[in-house]
C-alpha cells in the first residue's frame, strides 16, 4: 500500500490531523511543538489536500482548524492581518463546498423531473 492510499484511508486528511494536534498543543501551552505541527499542517494542506477539495467534504476542515490553531498558538500576539486572511480563506472554502452541494442538489432535482416526465 503506497503512501497516498494510506493518507486517503485516514478518517481526516493529514493536514486536519496536524492542525488539530497543533490546536490541542496550543491550548495545553506547548507552543514550540504546536507551531511545528501548525507548519506541517499548512504545508500538507497546500501540497496534498487542497487539490482534493471538490472530491470530499472532509478536505474543507483544515482551513477552519488553521484559524483556530493560529489563535490558540499566537494568543494575544496574534496578528490581525493573518487572522483575517485565515478567516477569509476558511470562508471561501466553505462557500466552494456549499456551492458544490447546491449544484448537486439542483442536478438531482432536474434529473428526478426528467425521470418523471419520461414515465408520463
Amino acid at each position: 500500500m503506497n503512501l497516498q492510499n494510506r493518507l486517503n484511508s485516514l478518517p481526516l486528511p493529514a493536514s486536519a490531523i496536524a492542525l488539530l494536534t497543533a490546536l490541542v498543543l496550543g491550548t495545553l501551552d506547548y507552543q514550540a511543538a504546536g507551531w511545528a505541527l501548525f507548519a506541517a499542517g499548512v504545508l500538507a494542506w497546500v501540497k496534498l489536500d487542497s487539490k482534493q477539495l471538490l472530491k470530499s467534504d472532509r478536505y474543507g476542515l483544515p482551513p477552519a482548524l488553521a484559524l483556530l490553531a493560529y489563535a490558540a498558538l499566537a494568543g494575544s500576539n496574534a496578528n490581525i492581518a493573518v487572522t483575517f486572511a485565515l478567516a477569509v480563506h476558511a470562508l471561501v472554502v466553505f462557500l466552494i463546498l456549499l456551492s458544490r452541494h447546491l449544484s448537486e442538489d439542483r442536478t438531482q432535482v432536474f434529473s428526478q423531473q426528467k425521470g418523471i416526465s419520461q414515465r408520463i
